[in-house]
């Protein structure tokens, strides 16, 4: 009879397994700090125009309509006498024709961030990009714990052990 059994351990098997863990141990925080940033940018400029908000009438002069976004372009006037025209994301608004009337709301400090009143006071804010944050994080830490664990083990290939 001829002996077909292989070692459980050869080296072959645990290349491919340190070639899996070895790329998502190094990109995943990457792409997880990155999701974090922008969730931070949004969740900070929404608290800037819920807290520093101010409404303004204003005027639509222009609407432009994407294959699925749809923007329209706000002219108003600052409390300060500053002419600003600027585009606003309609959130839960319908998209207005040019020359409607409108309340605006606007941050003091930078005027250009602005938003349709009919929206609760956020800017931005992505909860998808919070989903992914966590989710990548996740999976980073998972990475990690997987890689720790095969070199502990002894499972990696000996060109690879540091």
């Amino acid at each position: 009879m001829e002996d077909t059994a292989r070692a459980q351990g050869n080296n072959k098997s645990g290349r491919s397994a340190y070639r899996k863990i070895w790329w998502m141990r190094f990109w995943l925080p990457v792409i997880a700090v990155i999701a974090w940033w922008y969730f931070a940018g949004t969740a900070i400029s929404a608290y800037h125009l819920a807290q520093e908000g101010e409404v303004v009438p204003g005027e639509v002069t222009k609407t432009d309509k994407f294959s699925r976004t749809e923007t329209i372009t706000v002219k108003f006037t600052t409390s300060d006498g500053r002419q600003i025209e600027t585009t606003v994301a309609p959130r839960t608004c319908r998209v207005k024709e040019p020359g409607t009337k409108l309340e605006v709301r606007y941050v003091r400090s930078d005027p250009y961030t602005a938003q349709d009143t009919c929206d609760p006071a956020r800017h931005r804010t992505s909860w998808v990009a919070f989903l992914v944050a966590v989710g990548v994080t996740a999976l980073s830490a998972q990475a990690w714990r997987l890689w720790l664990r095969h070199r502990k083990a002894g499972h990696l290939p000996p060109e690879y052990h540091g």
